[in-house]
């Protein structure tokens, strides 16, 4: 019985010195290791200094120096710098928009802040199936713009859009000279909407040429010129 204990005693000691030469080994394995790429380290370090010290030195050449010195004289730009924002994004608006009355279809295919291609076309309040339509292109200043057209009936109108920062489109057109027998004609004072409104209840159209009184009365200028379809 004694035997056996001295015996189990000596094995478990003998285990216990085996796992504590296994763990110095592994932490001398692991300092080793650390010791190596500290010394590769130092030594990339050192190469590096060494490149570094082996190029030569530039010596910058005197650059001989005008005695008086002149003096630069501004020259004016050709191309003036804008310092005023644009005064509406032009992407904003393009595509169709209705009237609050139903009647009018403009969409703006073309647009940007110089000009702005758009299709007009009013259908009669009475009889939906008569339309006036037009083909309009108009310069833009600032937000707005100013247009004259004969439509597809014959009718001579003007307007004006004008391009709100908030989004929306103001237009106002009015027809300064019906034509013979023309049953529609152009007729639109509205804050314009993406959403097309069905024109159910009937709007007539008048029947004497009222639209030649007050401010729309003479065109714009005396030539007239026409974007028609």
């Amino acid at each position: 019985m004694r035997r056996k204990k001295r015996r189990k005693q000596r094995l478990k000691t003998a285990l216990i010195l085996l796992i504590i030469l296994f763990i110095l080994a592994g932490i001398g394995g692991m300092l080793l290791v650390s010791h190596r790429n500290k010394a590769e380290k130092e030594q990339r370090k050192q190469e590096a200094i060494a490149a570094l010290e082996s190029i030569p030195e530039v010596t910058a050449t005197p650059v001989a120096t005008a005695t008086p010195v002149p003096t630069a004289t501004p020259t004016p730009s050709l191309t003036p710098v804008p310092t005023i924002l644009p005064a509406f994004t032009p992407e904003n608006y393009q595509g169709t928009w209705y009237s609050t009355d139903g009647l009018t279809t403009i969409n703006i295919y073309e647009i940007s802040l110089k000009s702005v291609s758009f299709t007009y076309k009013r259908v009669n309040g009475r009889d939906h199936s008569l339309t006036a339509e037009a083909d309009v292109t108009a310069e833009v200043a600032g937000n707005a713009t100013q247009f004259r057209f004969k439509d597809s009936e014959g009718n001579k109108a003007k307007g004006e859009f004008v391009f709100d920062k908030s989004g929306e489109l103001y237009v106002k057109v009015k027809t300064y000279e019906r034509a013979d027998g023309s049953l529609t004609y152009p007729k639109t004072e509205s804050i314009m909407t993406r959403e097309e409104l069905a024109a159910d209840t009937p709007v007539p159209e008048p029947e004497s040429s009222d639209e030649q009184t007050g401010e729309y009365d003479i065109p714009y200028g005396e030539e007239e010129t026409y974007y028609t379809e």
